[in-house]
């Protein structure tokens, strides 16, 4: 669970427990409850920072999505990059006449690729 998502909703828990343990010490101490109209706005208030939270964890979700996108990309590219460098390895080795089964030993091609390449460049 990421530490955002533990925040936005710890904090109403929080501001609605705080509200309830004031409330408490008021009804102890033999002060009147608060009135109706400071409830309601308390309610609105906790209402609001929790509507801002989830806006919060929206926008957040919606540039982890984006971050997730571009290292996918990225990631292609990388093993574009590497299946390449990995075919240039395998011709270099198949004009000093290696084997088949050494290229495909040093460079990690599967054998029937490093034989393809060996008879290509053979030519």
């Amino acid at each position: 669970m990421s530490p955002l998502l533990v925040l936005s909703l710890a904090l109403p828990a929080a501001a609605a427990s705080a509200l309830a343990y004031i409330l408490m010490r008021r009804q102890r101490a033999g002060a009147p409850a608060a009135p109706p109209a400071l409830e309601e706005q308390l309610a609105a208030l906790e209402q609001r920072i929790s509507d801002r939270l989830h806006d919060m964890d929206w926008r957040h979700a919606s540039v982890l999505d984006r971050i997730s996108a571009t290292t996918d990309s990225l990631q292609s590219d990388i093993d574009w990059l590497t299946g390449e460098r990995m075919i240039e390895q395998a011709i270099q080795l198949a004009r000093k006449g290696a084997e088949p089964e050494a290229i495909a030993g040093e460079v990690g091609l599967e054998l029937e690729e490093a034989r393809a390449i060996a008879r290509l460049r053979r030519h």
